[in-house]
């Protein structure tokens, strides 16, 4: 998915049964979620250049919110969201089917195209001034693309979020606190050069 054309984000959606993430290639940032059971989400942040990662416990706070709307990481959109905007046409049919839904959100209009049988985004458009815009480019059910990719995370050094207190001598640890990233209730990403950026 891209966003807008003021800047642009290439977004990755790798989705495989209780595990999801979304992969930022520029940033060479990975955030995955596995769901251990309705509820209960383990998120993890992978360090693609460090080839390392963060692990939070199912339910942990992480950056002032717990995870708990799996809707929203596997489908990049709840289900909530979906319930409070109106079906307004549909096209095609099977899982070429197509849901266009308009509505308000935060007093900014909001127009949403969906696959159903997919469940996933294909467009979305949030404000009409300066809209921001997502867009879905491409789709692969290729699923060793995936497997490959989750394969590939786990081979990277995992450290427990509740341990990164206890080792000052992991140059890693140390930057990402430096940084702020660990400690700080911010979401942002960092690009190789270590520039922070929020979305």
């Amino acid at each position: 998915m891209q966003q807008g054309q003021q800047s642009a984000t290439e977004l990755q959606l790798l989705r495989d049964g209780k595990w999801v993430a979304q992969r930022y290639p520029a940033q060479h940032i990975t955030l995955s979620w596995y769901l251990s059971r309705p509820g209960m989400i383990q998120p993890t942040r992978h360090f693609e250049q460090y080839q390392r990662s963060i692990e939070y416990a199912a339910g942990e706070v992480v950056h002032g919110k717990k995870e708990t709307d799996w809707d929203y990481r596997n489908q990049l959109v709840s289900q909530s969201l979906l319930s409070k905007l109106q079906l307004v046409s549909e096209s095609g049919a099977g899982c070429e089917l197509q849901q266009t839904f308009r509505g308000q959100i935060a007093a900014q209009p909001v127009t949403l195209v969906w696959h159903p049988k997919l469940n996933l985004l294909r467009s979305l458009q949030i404000g009409e001034q300066q809209p921001k815009r997502w867009t879905l480019q491409t789709v692969s059910f290729d699923p060793s693309q995936v497997v490959a990719h989750h394969q590939w995370l786990d081979s990277f050094q995992t450290t427990d979020y509740a341990d990164i207190g206890d080792d000052h001598s992991d140059p890693f640890l140390t930057k990402m606190v430096r940084q702020g990233f660990i400690e700080h209730g911010h979401d942002g990403f960092y690009s190789a050069d270590e520039a922070h950026s929020h979305e």
